[in-house]
């Protein structure tokens, strides 16, 4: 089956980002997390990240990382209605307020995720890709999201050779420009910290 992954980030206004908690407190259900969640996350942590991914083709290791990243981590039916609501607020944003990444079946977040590897993916916000940050979280994120993404050197080079080789097995779009990945969020989160806004994030298969 054919599908394309987009990953899509904004900045949005912080009011609407405070007040979408409030909007969907009332929505029942309990907390929820898919199977498997909690062994995939300690492998993960703890040197699953660096383990062969690809052979050159996809290791069980690479496709337990995508399944696992694919997978959304706990939620809950506010957390679903947020992000619904979440890409509605992006949908407004534009210019040097947005970021959009695409790929034919892949996921560029997860891409970012698996370049970074995993200390340096716990810095940025979220669950790979998907966040909602009211002003002053945008403000206290920024210097941890600049330290694993505004990188250069070797630290750079690194990165982006691990980006390319998951999206030229992991998708349908191996000349995808992996750069775009390093800079294009935290264009927007240097954007929404200084303009005084809040930072959505939502990633989506389409």
């Amino acid at each position: 089956m054919s599908f394309t992954g987009v990953w899509a980030i904004g900045a949005v206004p912080d009011a609407e980002v405070a007040a979408l908690p409030r909007r969907f407190a009332h929505l029942e259900g309990e907390w929820t997390t898919p199977p498997g969640y909690a062994d995939d996350l300690t492998w993960w942590l703890s040197g699953g990240d660096r383990e062969p991914y690809f052979t050159p083709e996809p290791t069980p290791a690479a496709l337990r990382f995508a399944a696992f990243a694919r997978s959304g981590g706990p939620s809950a039916p506010a957390v679903t209605a947020m992000k619904e609501a979440s890409m509605d607020l992006l949908r407004t944003a534009e210019g040097s307020a947005a970021f959009v990444a695409a790929a034919r079946k892949g996921d560029p977040a997860t891409a970012l995720c698996y370049g970074l590897g995993a200390e340096a993916a716990a810095r940025l916000p979220g669950w790979f890709g998907d966040f909602l940050l009211t002003a002053a979280e945008v403000r206290a994120v920024l210097p941890h999201a600049e330290s694993v993404l505004a990188v250069h050197g070797p630290r750079r080079t690194e990165i982006l050779t691990r980006i390319d080789a998951w999206m030229s097995a992991m998708s349908d779009d191996p000349g995808f420009d992996a750069r775009t990945l390093l800079d294009g969020p935290l264009r927007v989160l240097r954007y929404a910290a200084a303009g005084g806004t809040g930072a959505a994030g939502v990633t989506e298969s389409y």
